[in-house]
């Protein structure tokens, strides 16, 4: 019996097995990133309609027993978009999954001690990830990658030189006088963003520190070395940072290691830089040199350019100066790996830069490590070290008022039959017209340098006090220190030829300034989940504190080739500045979490500073927000909708009082030969209070077809109180000004974006976005009586400061009524909007690019009223209104509005190709040493439409004040630059 069962068994068993072992299939394969090609370590791969499914391994690889029926797999990765991939007779496939630009489990940072799903976020918190800052072309500097990334950014460029120097306004104007850039946050660190004190300006004459030309210290930051940017724009968002957020807050979180074996990239950028547009200048002929010169300079200028005609000596000045193709380069290296208690991320920069003149640019030497461990499940610890050297040439551009200080003036007044070109003993000639210099020789022997060491240090430790499955009660401490060191010197040798007609030729400032922020926070954490809510209540405290010193030293008269202040005839202190600031907050927030249905938080931060006329009293910033998610509702059932989300949010800001403001200083006086002291002309408020900004920010989020396309849309209102004025005091007094509260303005905003994966195929992907943009200023309160504000006043234009107006409102001659200008124009943008698309094809091939419109925003042209008086300005030989008189005279009307021009412009900000070549060659001709190699070309700026006759239509030669921001004075021309780079990960 047993033996017939047996057989029956075995003759089944021999019928059945083909069935049996044909209903599975082994299929393996890789997943990786369709990016930058790394592989993706737990991506979850399911067969569709089916309970099997595999996880990638370390290496990316999968294993997956098929059915018999299976037709398609899918791929699913937390940041990246679902991918199909129907079945076919390959038994091993190479996957690549797209990053999902709008990822909604992605964790935003937006507190000092909390971070938040993207899906749960009540504000329009803008994020920009390592690929968007870098991966379609490295930028210049980190804020330079910021440009038409973010809808409701204004960015305007003080300085086409090496090295940046960047104006970003945030959500339109939050302050008349005080902050107008936002506060930066690197790992926790509030670094310094000020621009460093050269002294140039009182050289050339050019008028305040603003005038300096010098770049902001965001440019000394290795944006290779950032994973990610969020900004959080109005105080809705940023309350929680209190007194320093008025303008807003950069967070910036740099890359750090992940566990798995160890990874080295190397990527070397090489490539040029060439001027984005040329000005161009008038032709001189005979007839032109009779009607420019007074008769009496007729023969002798008539002599001079039948000369140069004679000898092939007519110059084009702009291409002699600016027509450089400078060479540029960019070599970094990261390590990275771990375990699962320690992790690490070494990285190495060198950059150099050099500028479209001769001798300017800009270098950048820096070293960094992030190291995170685990000491056990309970604690865990963060430390984040950064050390750079920076060196910049910014040359001489820009503003002058000493003669023979600025290229642009020289270029700009000197007919192009002047030969500057040095003999051969190297003598330069001697320029004979009005501003008094060879331009080759203020290029070649001037110096204008600065340099800086700095240290960025952050550290952070948490501790879980108390870990239960429903509760949990943790510590959060965080330190950071920003240590800043400097040294600059401006330069004119005794002799230049404008430097010889001083009665102390020879002029040089040597400074040296050294700055450390820091800042030390503690929170107590607590999570509690009731039901399906849960609570996270934090509770804390903040310290910061800014100390600062600085010293200018000028001497002049200099022994000839000397470039010591001790070898200058007279020698002067020409500022010192001594500056301590301390900060105290303390910090409760509330959020309420249903089941990620609905998330409210609220919270408020007391603020006390030495800045405010009290330093010891309190300052409250409140915030409340809501944020409901409509599809998480089990009553939701239309599956097209993967997102709709409502948000509304509330918060209020500070703006402290500038350095000064609340007590009167003593100016140096000497009498009689005695030295003494004197009150100054402005007094100090000891009530003065911070500037407060509170907004209402309204929005939704909408995703379709599994949030494979996105909306985001936002109106804000955000209104400003207590703004900082100056009050004019009678003369009787003694003290002409004092700062008191006494104003307020109103911004309104709408902000759009549009994400989506129009195409999402193994061997075709397309991913892109659409952001737009608008703000309106207006003054909705003045208790000053009204007046205007800028460099040039109301004969070229000049900025109204009125209840009922913009501060950006451009006014000037003629009059309407005594005292009332006409109304030109306005510095801030119609809209703003901005288009990326990057699309990979061929499975291998990468291209990439964004699109930047500003419609709208006029600049006061004052290049072009110079121009006009040189004769040099393109169309000044033309007579547009044929009336006889050439344009170059005809524009002295006697009218602001011929130099208020419009600067709207569309501009290709980046463009990039790459390839990236298929692993298994990579692995059959490397061995599995290397695994990724990339290689590509990307450019910057590459084209620019506009009507702008200027260099460059975002050109500001003051940017960094509030309201003076559009202003074009023979700035450093903007470059274009093409980049070919390789990349290879081992």
């Amino acid at each position: 019996m047993y033996l017939k069962k047996f057989t029956q068994f075995l003759l089944v068993f021999l019928f059945t097995s083909p069935a049996l072992f044909a209903q599975e299939n082994i299929i393996t394969g890789q997943v990786k990133s369709a990016t930058d090609g790394n592989i993706l370590i737990g991506v979850s791969i399911a067969v569709k309609g089916k309970t099997t499914g595999a996880i990638t391994d370390n290496n990316g690889n999968f294993r997956l027993a098929l059915p018999t029926d299976a037709s398609t797999l899918v791929f699913n990765y937390i940041g990246f978009i679902p991918q199909e991939i129907k079945i076919t007779g390959n038994k091993n496939i190479q996957v690549q999954l797209t990053e999902n630009i709008k990822a909604l489990d992605a964790v935003v940072v937006t507190g000092l001690a909390s971070a938040t799903k993207r899906a749960n976020l009540a504000n329009a918190v803008t994020s920009i990830s390592a690929k968007e800052l870098t991966g379609t072309a490295t930028p210049q500097t980190l804020d330079n990658a910021l440009y038409g990334k973010i809808p409701g950014a204004e960015i305007k460029t003080n300085s086409g030189a090496p090295g940046g120097g960047l104006s970003v306004q945030l959500r339109g104007i939050s302050s008349l006088q005080g902050a107008s850039q936002p506060l930066y946050i690197i790992d926790g660190v509030y670094v310094n963003n000020t621009t460093i004190r050269t002294g140039r300006s009182t050289i050339t004459g050019a008028g305040g520190a603003e005038e300096d030309d010098a770049s902001n210290r965001l440019a000394d930051i290795n944006p290779d070395d950032v994973e990610s940017v969020e900004v959080l724009k109005g105080a809705s968002a940023s309350a929680i940072y209190g007194t320093r957020a008025n303008a807003g807050v950069i967070i910036i979180n740099t890359k750090k290691g992940k566990a798995g074996r160890t990874r080295v990239s190397l990527s070397q950028e090489t490539g040029f830089a060439k001027i984005q547009h040329y000005m161009g200048s008038a032709p001189w002929d005979e007839n032109k040199i009779k009607l420019f010169f007074p008769a009496s300079r007729h023969e002798l200028e008539l002599k001079r350019y039948r000369e140069a005609v004679a000898n092939n000596g007519i110059f084009d000045y702009e291409k002699m100066l600016y027509g450089g193709t400078p060479l540029l380069s960019n070599s970094h290296i990261n390590i990275s790996g771990g375990t699962e208690k320690t992790r690490f991320y070494v990285s190495g920069n060198l950059s150099r830069e050099d500028g479209i003149i001769k001798n300017t640019g800009f270098g950048r030497k820096s070293i960094r490590l992030n190291l995170d461990h685990a000491f056990n499940s309970r604690i865990n610890f963060t430390l984040n070290s950064n050390y750079i050297n920076s060196n910049t040439d910014r040359g001489f551009t820009g503003n002058e008022n000493n003669p023979g200080a600025s290229l642009g003036y020289i270029i700009g007044y000197t007919p192009s039959y002047f030969n500057p070109y040095p003999n051969a003993k190297g003598v330069y000639p001697d320029n004979p017209y009005s501003e008094s210099e060879n331009p080759l020789a203020l290029r070649d022997r001037a110096i204008n340098n600065t340099g800086v060491n700095r240290f960025i240090q952050s550290a952070k430790l948490n501790i879980n006090l108390l870990s239960t499955p429903k509760s949990s009660l943790s510590v959060a401490l965080q330190g950071g220190v920003d240590y800043l060191s400097s040294r600059t010197k401006v330069y004119f040798p005794d002799d230049l030829q404008a430097q010889r007609s001083e009665a102390n030729p020879g002029d040089i400032v040597i400074g040296t300034q050294q700055a450390i922020n820091t800042n030390l926070q503690a929170f107590l954490i607590y999570q509690q989940t009731v039901n399906k809510i849960n609570f996270s209540t934090q509770v804390g405290t903040v310290f910061l504190q800014t100390k600062s010193n600085s010293v200018l030293n000028r001497g002049r008269g200099l022994v000839a080739g000397q470039q010591n202040i001790s070898q200058a005839a007279v020698q002067q202190l020409l500022q010192q500045h001594d500056q301590l600031v301390k900060d105290a907050g303390i910090v409760g927030q509330e959020e309420i979490n249903f089941n990620d249905k609905v998330i409210t938080t609220l919270g408020v931060r007391f603020d006390k500073s030495t800045l405010n006329g009290d330093a010891n009293q309190y300052y409250a910033f409140p915030k409340a927000s809501v944020a409901v998610n409509l599809t998480k509702f089990d009553f939701w059932k239309l599956p097209t909708v993967s997102q709709l989300k409502l948000r509304a949010a509330y918060g209020q800001t500070g703006g402290l009082a500038s350095f000064g403001d609340t007590y009167s200083s003593l100016l140096p006086a000497v009498n009689g030969g005695f030295i003494g002291s004197k009150v100054s002309a402005t007094a100090g408020n000891p009530n003065i209070k911070p500037e407060r900004a509170g907004e209402l920010e309204l929005g939704t989020d909408i995703g379709l077809f599994n949030n494979r396309l996105n909306f985001e849309g936002t109106y804000y209102h955000k209104k400003v109180t207590d703004l900082i004025q100056d009050l004019t005091l009678s003369d009787a007094t003694g003290i002409r000004t004092k700062k008191i509260n006494a104003a307020e303005l109103v911004n309104n905003g709408v902000e759009l974006a549009i994400t989506g994966v129009p195409v999402s195929r193994e061997n075709f992907t397309w991913t892109s976005r659409a952001l737009f943009w608008k703000n309106t200023t207006k003054i909705t309160r003045l208790n000053v009586p009204s007046y205007t504000s800028g460099s040039y006043g109301p004969t070229f234009g000049t900025y109204l400061v009125k209840e009922g107006y913009s501060p950006t409102t451009i006014v000037g001659i003629p009059q309407t009524a005594p005292g009332q200008y006409t109304v030109f124009g306005n510095s801030q943008p119609d809209f703003q909007s901005s288009l990326y698309n990057e699309i990979r094809f061929l499975r291998d091939f990468n291209f990439s690019f964004l699109l930047h419109w500003k419609k709208g925003g006029d600049l006061l042209n004052i290049t072009l009223y110079n121009t006009d008086n040189g004769g040099t300005t393109k169309d000044w030989n033309g007579d547009d209104n044929n009336n006889g008189v050439p344009n170059g005279k005809d524009r002295h009307t006697g009218s602001a509005g011929v130099y208020v021009q419009d600067a709207s412009y569309l501009r290709l900000r980046e463009v990039n190709l790459s390839y990236t070549f298929p692993k298994t060659l990579i692995s059959r001709t490397f061995h599995n040493v290397i695994e990724n190699i990339r290689v590509g070309v990307s450019a910057t700026n590459l084209f620019t439409i506009t009507s702008y006759p200027g260099y460059d239509p975002e050109v500001s030669s003051f940017g960094t004040q509030v309201i003076n921001t559009g202003t074009d004075l023979f700035q450093y021309p903007s470059s274009k630059r093409i980049l070919f780079n390789v990349k290879v990960d081992f």
